[in-house]
């Protein structure tokens, strides 16, 4: 775990040590040759200095997505840049695109995304990820619960 943490940035780095809770929610879905990581977070998790230098509003409601695609090969794997797009929903059926912005730190490439969210509110992402930006799109899909802090 800590290998993809240096992989894929210190802010992410920051937030597995400040944020224990927050880091262990990160999850990641294999594609094959690719493993994409993701975690939702509460923007009101991050210092004031992490959220602008990456342009992130904090807020109770505020929160955003951060998301790598790494490379699968026999050492540890290579951060790749990618194609993503996507939407939240809630369980009423009420959908916003989540915009992404990508992130460079050294080797590290991720993407961040912000949307606000309600207390307690049940969401839903529905993304469209392609590494290296050309060839196979995959769909990822995933359910989570935030909370207002």
């Amino acid at each position: 775990m800590f290998k993809f943490f240096y992989k894929i940035g210190l802010f992410s780095l920051a937030a597995f040590y400040i944020f224990p809770m927050a880091a262990q929610a990160e999850q990641s879905q294999d594609f094959g040759e690719y493993t994409v990581h993701y975690i939702a977070v509460n923007s009101s998790f991050i210092s004031a200095e992490i959220a602008e230098t990456y342009g992130i509003v904090r807020s109770p409601r505020n929160a955003f997505l951060n998301i790598s695609v790494i490379k699968n090969n026999s050492v540890s794997g290579t951060p790749v840049t990618a194609n993503i797009s996507g939407v939240k929903a809630n369980f009423l059926g009420q959908n916003s695109t989540i915009n992404f912005v990508e992130i460079r730190e050294g080797d590290a490439i991720y993407y961040i995304g912000q949307f606000e969210f309600s207390n307690a509110e049940n969401l839903r992402f529905n993304l469209d990820v392609q590494p290296e930006k050309n060839g196979q799109v995959y769909p990822l899909t995933w359910t989570t619960q935030l909370y207002i802090n």
